[in-house]
């Protein structure tokens, strides 16, 4: 599928050349100049955009060549890289793309390509720092978290807005350090994400959950991520996920209203919630909270100290440390940004409480607790009433085909029932839990259920930071 950013570099390729030579006359030039050069800079050109010609490169793809691939990728010594990054750039020159053979010819490309040479983490971090002091790359927005590991419609996707974003630096639209400028900047990239566009539909219609007629770039990356992310597991996972891709995509109203024990918690924390000395909720306010929400009748003894009310306690903790909703501030809880905005908008609670559900594993590995947590709601969602020992029996098989089974399956069920405890406190703090009995099957009530399903289709949105997981 052709990308649309193809468009827009070819039309910031003609903006700032006047006088250039076509890509095989400067060649040739530079063959006569220096042969060698020329043929790393053709070698680097044909790494850069394959048969597609100078036309389609962006600063963006340029700059990920230069400071990444070249280094990385390329067996050679650290000057050899940096001639053929200076060949390049002479190439560039020739062709009339000056800016382009600047970044080529830079004493930063030079030093970043060097800082390889020390650890390859060095390396890395030289060229985060530099990617994002450029502005080529499409930042994060409130639509759409990019991952570091794309599948093809994301990568065409943010190809194309890098392309949108140098097109509007270059024609003034966009200028770095303005007022406004970074909101301006999302609100192009936002733009570009939900815009229509045309081709490669038949291509869209093919990806599982996007619906007719919305071929966007967002949808594309949604659509894109869901089959992903039914597909990424072997075996049973795999299966209890694709069949709940039609629920997911349902559309669902927001409840009336969302996540009540969740609201009550931010809505003190707005004026800073009370803490004792240890740093736990104040006695008064774990009162309220047990008297609100009707947990007196559901635990013994005084339930005046917080960690005698577990669903107040594991709230606290998800919305601490999950969420990242509220943070302490000496004696009290406060809201952080995300607070404030949870606290102002229902739906941003509903969306932000239910993902921690599950949580995230944003590490290089995949956390257990994390897996066991999704692979039950999928079972609870596929299966309806499911009981502790059925539930643990499921998710044990499941998770020991996995490869999760590290000594004996006795060892591998207790793991997993351990979890299936920490995931009942989760929807009993969350008010989602169906029967509350220690003996009763894993149950839901049915915004638990809208819930459940809220929370695996952000697992399954997620941006994705490491190769190997659905």
């Amino acid at each position: 599928m052709p990308s649309a950013g193809h468009g827009l570099a070819s039309c910031i390729w003609l903006r700032q050349t006047v006088r250039m030579m076509t890509q095989s006359q400067a060649l040739e030039t530079l063959t006569r100049e220096d042969p060698e050069a020329a043929g790393d800079a053709k070698a680097a050109l044909a790494w850069l955009a394959g048969d597609e010609g100078l036309e389609t490169i962006s600063l963006l793809r340029l700059q990920e060549f230069l400071w990444y691939a070249l280094p990385v990728k390329w067996p050679m010594s650290t000057p050899g890289r940096v001639g053929v990054a200076k060949a390049l750039g002479r190439l560039f020159s020739l062709a009339g793309l000056d800016r382009y053979a600047g970044v080529c010819a830079s004493a930063g490309t030079e030093k970043i390509i060097s800082a390889y040479a020390g650890r390859h983490e060095e390396g890395i971090a030289a060229y985060t720092e530099a990617i994002e002091a450029s502005n080529a790359a499409p930042p994060d927005t409130d639509l759409l978290a990019w991952g570091s590991v794309m599948g093809p419609q994301e990568r065409a996707a943010y190809d194309a807005c890098a392309a949108a974003l140098e097109l509007a630096f270059a024609s003034g639209e966009l200028s770095a350090g303005a007022r406004g400028w970074r909101t301006k900047r999302a609100g192009l990239v936002n733009r570009w994400l939900t815009g229509s566009e045309p081709t490669g539909s038949a291509d869209l219609e093919r990806l599982p959950g996007c619906p007719p007629g919305a071929d966007t770039w967002l949808s594309r990356i949604s659509a894109e991520r869901i089959d992903a992310w039914a597909h990424g597991r072997p075996g049973e996972r795999s299966r209890l996920a694709r069949a709940l891709i039609p629920r997911l995509l349902a559309p669902s109203a927001l409840p009336d209203d969302p996540l009540p024990t969740l609201r009550w918690l931010l809505g003190h924390a707005t004026e800073g919630l009370r803490l004792t000395a240890r740093h736990y909720i104040a006695p008064p306010l774990v009162t309220e909270a047990v008297d609100t929400f009707g947990w007196r009748d559901q635990l013994v003894g005084t339930l005046r100290q917080e960690l005698d009310v577990f669903p107040l306690h594991t709230l606290r903790g998800m919305a601490q440390s999950e969420m990242g909703a509220i943070r302490r501030s000496r004696t009290r809880l406060v809201l952080t940004k995300t607070g404030k905005l949870m606290a102002a908008d229902p739906a941003a609670r509903w969306h932000i409480g239910t993902a921690a559900l599950i949580g995230t594993d944003d590490g290089p590995q995949p956390d257990f607790s994390v897996a066991v947590r999704e692979a039950a709601l999928l079972v609870i969602l596929t299966s309806g009433l499911t009981g502790y020992d059925e539930l643990t029996r499921l998710l044990t098989a499941i998770h020991g085909m996995e490869g999760w089974a590290s000594g004996s399956s006795t060892g591998l069920a207790n793991a997993v029932r351990t979890e299936l405890y920490t995931l009942r406190h989760r929807l009993w703090a969350l008010a989602l839990l169906g029967e509350r009995g220690i003996s009763a099957p894993l149950s839901l009530t049915d915004t638990g259920v809208t819930a459940a399903l809220s929370a695996l289709l952000a697992r399954a949105l997620r941006p994705r930071h490491h190769a190997g997981l659905g």
